[in-house]
């Protein structure tokens, strides 16, 4: 993986948003979104303005594109789980095919409290990364933004990216993983 690449990518897209670096070939950085409240949806939880242009810019979408919690988003291009696909994420490697996916992007519920605003049930993370190793190519980036550092196995998985995004004022700190297959 060209992380100079990726990252230099993302610079020529964003010229003036803070630089990512490679520390120990990991791709280090702070986002701050801005308090841009123009998202295509009012669906508590969604994505910041602008996180999935930056993500793309990075790691482009492909036809072999899976979100995973994906209540907010209109794309017939990728393929979406999410409790009101009716697929459950912590068992859909029974369905979805084995060794497919490039790119997995995954912002699950973070508490108890988001769960009541969504109306599901919080999600095991380590069940979820083991059904996502299942279904992800050799080399497939999974992107993980979340409050917590899920529990993966370091001999299937490596990070090549972690990058702090905050929203705006009173928002919450998060934090873009970026794993890659093994």
């Amino acid at each position: 993986m060209d992380l100079e690449k990726i990252v230099d990518n993302y610079h020529k897209k964003f010229p003036k948003y803070s630089k990512l670096i490679i520390n120990n070939n990991v791709i280090e950085g702070i986002w701050v979104m801005g308090n841009n409240y123009t998202t295509k949806t009012s669906l508590y939880g969604a994505y910041p303005y602008g996180y999935l242009e930056r993500i793309y810019s990075m790691f482009p979408k492909t036809n072999k594109t899976l979100h995973l919690f994906s209540g907010s988003i209109d794309d017939d291009d990728c393929d979406l789980v999410d409790f009101k696909t009716g697929i459950n994420a912590e068992s859909m490697a029974e369905i979805l095919p084995h060794d497919f996916y490039d790119l997995i992007l995954a912002d699950p519920p973070y508490s108890i409290e988001d769960c009541d605003h969504y109306g599901c049930c919080m999600v095991k993370r380590n069940v979820v990364f083991k059904e996502c190793f299942k279904i992800m190519k050799k080399s497939g980036i999974l992107i993980w933004l979340d409050q917590v550092l899920p529990n993966y196995k370091k001999i299937e998985w490596d990070i090549i990216g972690r990058i702090g995004m905050v929203k705006s004022t009173n928002h919450r700190f998060r934090v873009v993983t970026i794993f890659m297959k093994k």
